[in-house]
Parts: structure tokens; sequence; C-alpha cells
């Protein structure tokens, strides 16, 4: 696609098939498709190609994926002075229908994909965050991922511990003691230094971790108190079995509780709904869809387990699913997390306001 003037006072939608070295692009105006160029991935070459359609309603489609809000932020900041209005629409990838029996994918058949998506409406698109809660999403979801570090390097010295047939201590796991003890341990069997010296390595590793997680929960609890995300963390917080830790991994995974119609496509948007397959009479429901956010899901099924232990009612209606059949239990606490997650959308949405401090 040249440099010249493509179209004028049109209706256009752009399909971007997103890369780390070039953004493949297809232009659609009005019904005929005028052709793919690829572009570099900054952006001065957005800006010199949405150029060529001075006046223009243009929409710019593309999947999300590691490249993150880039695009969208260069493309909602740029300011345009030949009338053109550009609009950004981030797909969900698992929303983006794929053709059956499809046998060639290519950037340029993906480009066009996502415009095809676009004008039968199939996706929800993403809501987009400003960056300060981007920045304290990546906080909490660091916390997370430091938290996944620590359970390894304790099982790695779980595993070097029994493969050497050290002893354990008998008590008190992960106390300084314990730690300690091991310690001793390990270095009577060791015959060479190299035993020894690898314990040290994984144990500093620990310490550090856990430092790293205790300056990780400081910062976070104080974004949670004067963050982007304080009030809707603070609101979360008045609900049994959420601490402030949950709320702040709740608060900062949704940008914005009123992009979601009601509480069941917040619901749906976690994942906590059955899934579905019926016809005329015959209705068919089965496991949950555990689509959308997987971080939001696990959360609100961990506070629902304490929602259950603190709260009568919902200990009531616990059992109630339960039915006193033990291999009920994960059924019977994915719909009070269903719940809990309904409850907190409309303690979010329609609950009172915050005191604010004198």
């Amino acid at each position: 696609m040249s440099k010249r003037i493509v179209a004028q006072d049109e209706t256009v939608v752009v399909g971007a098939d997103v890369h780390m070295n070039k953004h493949v692009v297809t232009v659609k105006v009005a019904e005929e498709v005028k052709g793919t160029s690829h572009l570099p991935p900054t952006p001065e070459a957005w800006r010199s190609f949405i150029k060529r359609f001075p006046g223009c309603r243009v929409s710019v489609v593309y999947e999300s994926g590691p490249q993150g809000y880039n695009l969208h932020d260069w493309l909602t900041q740029m300011k345009m002075d030949n009338g053109t209005q550009v609009r950004v629409y981030i797909a969900p990838p698992a929303q983006v229908p794929k053709a059956p029996g499809k046998q060639v994918k290519t950037d340029k058949r993906d480009s066009l994909s996502l415009i095809q998506a676009f004008e039968m409406k199939s996706f929800r698109p993403v809501v987009v965050p400003v960056r300060a809660a981007r920045e304290e999403r990546e906080l909490v979801r660091t916390r997370d991922q430091v938290k996944n570090l620590l359970k390894q390097i304790k099982n790695q010295i779980h595993g070097m511990v029994k493969f050497h047939s050290v002893q354990y201590p008998e008590s008190g796991a992960w106390s300084r003691a314990w730690l300690g003890q091991l310690e001793m341990n390990i270095k009577a069997r060791d015959t060479t230094g190299c035993l020894y010296h690898a314990f040290k390595v994984k144990l500093d590793l620990y310490r550090t971790m856990l430092e790293s997680i205790k300056d990780l929960e400081k910062k976070i609890f104080e974004t949670t108190r004067s963050g982007k995300c304080a009030e809707t963390a603070q609101k979360i917080e008045r609900l049994t079995g959420i601490g402030w830790s949950s709320a702040a991994v709740i608060a900062t995974e949704v940008a914005d509780f009123t992009a979601f119609d009601n509480s069941a496509a917040f619901a749906s948007y976690i994942g906590v709904v059955p899934r579905e397959n019926s016809s005329g009479e015959t209705t068919r429901r089965g496991h949950i869809t555990k689509a959308g956010n997987r971080r939001l899901r696990h959360i609100f099924v961990e506070c629902a387990w304490a929602w259950v232990r603190f709260n009568e009612d919902a200990r009531r209606q616990y059992n109630r699913i339960k039915m006193g059949k033990p291999e009920r239990a994960r059924i019977a606490i994915t719909a009070m997390a269903r719940k809990l997650a309904v409850k907190t959308y409309h303690t979010v949405v329609s609950g009172p306001p915050l005191e604010k401090a004198a």
C-alpha cells in the first residue's frame, strides 16, 4: 500500500496482526478490502499510516497479547489535524472466530479475521486500564509470581533432601530452627562440600524471596489505601471472606466493574458459570467454562472457603448445595465462588460510597 490517500470521509476498519518486529495491517473501506501492508512497530509509522485517511472514522482492531496496550496508547494519544477520528478495539484471542478445517494461517488472513470479527460483533473489547492501574496490577502480579518461585525453591530443597537421604527435623517445618537443624543434617551428610554448597544457594534464594514478598505486600497494602485501586479495594474488603490482599487482586485485575452489563456478565468473565448445550426441550449443563481471567477465578474460590467458614448464611447455602456428599464439595464451593463474585459486583457498582476520613 502506497503513501497516497486511501480513503476520505469514509468509515474504515483496520485489522492489525501485531508482532514484535512488524505490524501487518489490512484495510477495509465500506465493503471493499483495499489491501495489506507491513508497518514498523513505532508511533511514527502509525501516524504516517493514519494520515492516509483524512476525515475518516477509523476503527483499529487487534488481538491482546504480549505487546500489551502499546498500540492502543499510540493511537488514542495521537492528535490528527486532518479530521481523522481513530478508535481502538482490543479483541480477546479466544473470542476471535476461527473457520473450521482452516489449514492456512498467515498474518494477512489473521488481520482480515479481526475485521470480520469486529463487523460481526463476535467479541467484547478488552477494557484498557489507565497507566496507573496497569502499574498497580503489575505489582500485585509480581507478588504472585515471586510466591510461585518460592514454592519451586521449597520443592527443590525437599527433592534434594529426599534424594540424598538427609534426615528431616521433627517439627516446625520452614521455621528458623527447622532450617538451622536441616542445615546441620546436610552438613553432616556431606562428604565433598558440594551438597552443602548447593543447599546454601537454595537457602539464600528462599530467604531472598521471603524478604521480597514482605516488601511487595507492604507496597501493595499502601496501594490499597492511596493508589488508583484504593476505593474499589476498600469497598471489596467490606465483604466477609475477602481480606485486603485478595481485594487488591480483584481491584487491579478488574479494570472497570461498570464495563459489565450486569453481575451475570461479570461471573461469565471470571469463568465460574456452567457450560450449556441446550436445544429445544433438552437442557444440558456441565462443568464451569473456565473462560476469562484465571487469577480472578482462583481468588474467588479461595475467598469462598473463608466466606463459608465465617458467615453462617453462606455456610447454610454451601451445605445445601453439597447435600452431605463429600464428592460435591468442589461443586458447592464453585457455586459459592460465583455467588461471592455476584455479591462483589453489586458491592462495587451499587454499594454505598466510602466515608471520607475527616
